[in-house]
C-alpha cells in the first residue's frame, strides 16, 4: 500500500551545510568527467582500428571441421552451441538436463522509497512515496527518511547462476568469454512430476522460516500467509538458456575458440544470435562501437553538467532567502553550468584527438582555420562613401562649351598663364563620336564657410602665331573658327 507525505522546510543554515556536502560530490563528478572522456576516445578508435583489422584477415570455416593450418588465425564460424551437463540447484532440488545455463530468480516483498536526488530535497519541498514491489535486490532501509518501513535485513536465499563447464560449436569449444555472452533466458517450465520434489525440498529447507510454502503460475512463494503479501516473504521462479545457433569471430586454438588480440592491443570476440556472416557481424561491431562512445561522451558531459549544477547550489541556497532571487539564481546557473559542461567536454574531447588522432585533429583544425580566415577576410568590402561636402552646385556654360569651376570659400584669381578655353577643349571638338571629359569638381572639407562669387580678372589672351589645319568638313571649320573667336572674348564676372 502506498504512503506518501510532505518534507518540511529546513532551517537555511542546515540546508547551507547540505549545499557544502553537494557541492563536494559536485567537484568529484565534475573532475572525473575528464579521464572518463579522454579515455574513451582513445578506446573509440584502438576499437575501431581492432575492428578494421579484423574485416580484413577473417576467413570463414565449417563448424564441424578444425583445420590445423588455421590455427592461430582469426576465424569465422556458424552452428549450435550445445552441450552433455546436467545443470543442478541442490538448494531447491532444480536439475535442468542439456541446458546451458540454469539461473534461479529469487524476489522479496519489500519498502521502496520513491527516487528523489538529495539536490532536489535540498532547494525545495518534495513528496516522498513509499511503495511495496518485488525486488530481487535488497533494499536497504537504513537511510529512509520516514521510520515504520523497514525491511528485513538480509534474504533467507538469493539468486543464482549455474553455467556449463563445457559449450561446444561443432567440434570447437567456446572459452568463458563466449559462454558469457549467451543470455538468451527463457522461463523453466515446472513439470508438475517433480514439482512436489521441489516443494518438499523447499519445506524441509525454509519450513521453520515460512508457514506456507505453495506454487502458482511460475513461481515457488515462501509467504507467512497466502491470502496477502507481508514484507520479507520470498517467491522464486528459475530461467534457463536452451541450446541456440550462434555465429562467432575468433581465434582458433587447437580445437578451442578464444578471444583475438589485435595490433593495437584489443581482442576481438564477437558473437551474434543465428546465422549471420562475417561482414554483418564486423558491420554490428562498428556500430555499437559508435554508440558506445557517444553514450560514454553523454555520460561524461552530464557528469559535468550536473558537477558544476551542484557547486552551483552553494549560490542558490544563499540567493534562496528571497524567493524570486533564488529561482532566478537556479535558472542562471543551470544555463552556465550546460554552457561551461559543453565547452570543458568539447576541449578535452579535442585534446584528446589530438593525442589519438593526430592527423584527423590537424586536419579539422586546418578547416576551421580557413572558415574564419574565410569569414574575417573574404567579405566583400563595402564600398566606401564620399566625404561630406558642400552640396554640388550648377556648372555654369558658356558658348556649349563646359567650365568647371571650384567651390572655394574665398575669391579666387586666374593667372595670366591659364587659358579661359584650353586648347585641349578646342582639340577634343575636333574629334567626331567622342563623349566630351566630365570633369569632376573639387570637394570642399566640411568646414568651408558660406560661399563667395567667383571673379575672374581681364586678361589679354595670346593668340596662336598660325592658323590650324582646317579639315575640309565645313562643320569643323566653323567649329574652330567659333573656338578662336572665343579666345578674344574677355569673360564677364559670373
Amino acid at each position: 500500500m502506498p504512503n506518501s507525505y510532505n518534507v518540511n522546510n529546513q532551517p537555511w543554515g542546515d540546508r547551507m551545510k547540505e549545499s557544502l556536502t553537494v557541492a563536494l560530490i559536485g567537484f568529484t563528478l565534475f573532475f572525473g568527467a575528464f579521464p572518463l572522456l579522454f579515455l574513451n576516445e582513445g578506446h573509440s578508435v584502438d576499437r575501431a582500428q581492432a575492428l578494421e583489422e579484423g574485416g580484413r584477415i577473417v576467413t570463414s570455416v565449417n563448424a564441424n571441421h578444425v583445420i590445423e593450418d588455421n590455427d592461430g588465425r582469426l576465424i569465422h564460424l556458424t552452428g549450435e552451441a550445445t552441450t552433455n551437463e546436467v545443470l543442478t540447484d541442490f538448494e531447491v532440488g532444480v536439475d535442468a538436463t542439456l541446458m546451458l545455463k540454469l539461473r534461479r530468480v529469487v524476489e522479496m516483498y519489500q519498502w521502496k522509497e520513491s527516487e528523489e536526488s538529495k539536490l532536489d530535497r535540498l532547494l525545495e519541498d518534495s513528496t516522498r512515496t513509499y511503495s511495496k514491489i518485488w525486488s530481487k535486490h535488497l533494499i536497504d532501509s537504513k537511510h529512509f527518511e520516514e521510520e515504520g518501513h523497514k525491511n528485513p535485513a538480509d534474504m533467507p536465499v538469493s539468486g543464482e547462476t549455474f553455467t556449463a563447464q563445457q559449450v561446444k560449436l561443432g567440434e570447437f569449444t567456446l572459452s568463458k568469454g563466449f559462454v558469457d555472452k549467451i543470455n538468451s533466458y527463457s522461463d523453466l517450465k515446472i513439470e508438475e512430476s517433480w514439482r512436489g520434489q521441489v516443494l518438499e525440498k523447499l519445506n524441509v529447507t525454509f519450513g521453520p522460516q515460512f508457514e506456507n510454502i505453495y506454487f502458482k503460475g511460475e513461481y515457488f512463494y515462501l509467504v507467512e500467509n497466502p491470502k496477502f503479501h507481508k514484507i520479507g516473504d520470498l517467491r522464486i521462479k528459475f530461467q534457463i538458456v536452451q541450446p541456440t545457433t550462434i555465429s562467432v569471430i575468433a581465434k582458433q586454438v587447437g580445437f578451442r575458440l578464444a578471444a583475438y588480440t589485435t595490433q593495437v592491443g584489443e581482442s576481438i570476440e564477437l558473437l551474434e544470435y543465428g546465422t549471420v556472416t562475417a561482414e554483418e557481424i564486423f558491420e554490428r561491431a562498428t556500430m555499437s562501437n559508435v554508440i558506445e562512445t557517444w553514450s560514454s561522451r553523454l555520460t561524461g558531459f552530464l557528469m559535468m553538467f550536473f558537477g558544476l549544477f551542484m557547486v552551483f547550489s552553494v549560490l542558490i541556497v544563499l540567493a534562496s532567502v528571497v524567493p524570486f532571487l533564488g529561482r532566478f539564481v537556479e535558472i542562471a546557473t543551470t544555463i552556465t553550468s550546460f554552457i561551461l559542461a559543453a565547452v570543458f567536454s568539447l576541449i578535452t574531447i579535442a585534446i584528446a584527438w589530438l593525442f589519438y588522432r593526430p592527423v584527423l585533429s590537424v586536419i579539422l583544425i586546418g578547416i576551421a582555420i580557413f572558415f574564419l580566415f574565410f569569414l574575417k577576410f573574404g567579405r566583400k568590402k563595402p564600398p566606401v562613401a564620399p566625404e561630406m561636402g558642400v552640396p554640388q552646385q550648377p556648372i555654369p556654360q558658356q558658348m556649349g562649351s563646359v567650365i568647371p569651376q571650384a567651390l572655394v570659400p574665398q575669391p579666387m584669381v586666374v593667372s595670366q598663364q591659364q587659358s579661359v578655353v584650353p586648347q585641349q577643349v578646342l582639340a577634343s571638338m575636333l574629334v567626331p563620336q567622342q563623349q566630351p571629359v566630365a570633369l569632376q569638381p573639387m570637394i570642399v572639407p566640411q568646414q568651408a564657410v558660406a560661399l563667395q562669387p567667383i571673379v575672374v580678372l581681364p586678361q589679354q589672351v595670346a593668340q596662336p602665331t598660325g592658323m590650324p589645319h582646317l579639315s575640309q568638313n565645313p562643320d569643323a571649320n566653323a567649329l574652330i573658327q567659333t573656338g578662336l573667336a572665343f579666345e578674344s572674348v574677355v569673360p564677364q564676372k559670373i
